[in-house]
């Protein structure tokens, strides 16, 4: 029996390094940011990450974010299969937060729906890249569609997202929580603790300080050891997120990532954030 050629496809939230990306074959289709009346593709060229970061605290109006089309999404799909492809597995950020999943589901309806197999990876950032990471290794190494669908669900149960939001200003533009409970956050110095996981963002802890905040996320890190695959993320604050990194060396696998977010999710958060991305060990079991 001939083996089909399966390729793994997501959208930028995934935040899979670019290096990752072409490693592993995986194609990515970019998710939008609209500022000033301008729509820019967040794919780490037209959008670029330092730039947006280092001039959003003093942008006159609030960035918002856009799926693509689902005329994007069908012309995306083409592309893929006219390379050669048999099938397409195609990972996303979660439908109760964003429209990108049913704009790929429309694009998938135009194309070929039979070929291509849609994944609400229920998670963000990186917790979502960890699931395109192992589908992707499982596709080069010529598994089937079951099996991959089988180590993306293992990959979710064992995935953990954590964060410490730096402002609740970010969220306040954003709409994501309401004035009041924005600005007592601000007087208060609270740093809310935030956790990702079945499609919603949910407080875990409200900390008076950072300090406090950062002890934290190292507790609810280091929880989830043994670890295969660990990401540190932050918000325009890589240094914050090598220190923390530091505070928690001897239970990182060496290759650890350090990543900045996409702006499609930064935009919401504010400069300053720092998370976690974890798998446990246990997932291959």
């Amino acid at each position: 029996m001939i083996s089909k050629s399966i390729r793994i496809a997501a959208d930028s939230v995934c935040d899979l390094p670019a290096e990752l990306v072409d490693l592993l074959g995986v194609h990515i289709i970019p998710t939008y940011v609209n500022i000033g009346g301008e729509s820019i593709a967040d794919d780490g060229r037209q959008l670029n990450r330092a730039r947006f970061y280092r001039e959003l605290p003093t942008m006159e109006s609030q960035p918002t974010t856009a799926a693509p089309s689902p005329g994007d999404a069908a012309a995306f799909y083409r592309e893929i299969l006219a390379a050669g492809a048999d099938e397409i597995i195609s990972i996303h950020v979660p439908e109760k937060l964003s429209a990108t999943l049913n704009a790929m589901r429309l694009g998938a309806e135009a194309v070929d729906r039979n070929r291509i197999t849609l994944v609400d990876s229920l998670q963000l950032a990186f917790g979502m890249g960890l699931q395109v990471w192992a589908a992707a290794e499982l596709a080069m190494r010529g598994a089937d569609r079951d099996s991959i669908l089988a180590a993306i669900e293992s990959v979710r149960r064992h995935t953990r997202v954590y964060a410490i939001i730096e402002s609740m200003e970010y969220l306040r533009r954003s709409g994501r929580v309401n004035a009041l409970a924005a600005s007592l956050g601000g007087m208060l110095r609270i740093k809310p603790v935030i956790n990702v996981a079945d499609g919603e963002v949910t407080s875990i802890g409200r900390l008076r300080t950072w300090a406090r905040a950062e002890r934290r996320l190292r507790e609810l890190t280091r929880e989830q050891a043994p670890l295969d695959r660990l990401a540190i993320l932050h918000v325009a604050n890589r240094s914050g997120a090598e220190r923390f990194l530091a505070s928690i060396q001897d239970i990182a696998p060496s290759d650890t990532l350090v990543i900045e977010t996409t702006p499609t999710i930064g935009t919401h958060i504010g400069p300053g954030s720092i998370g976690v991305a974890t798998l446990s060990s246990n997932w291959r079991q």
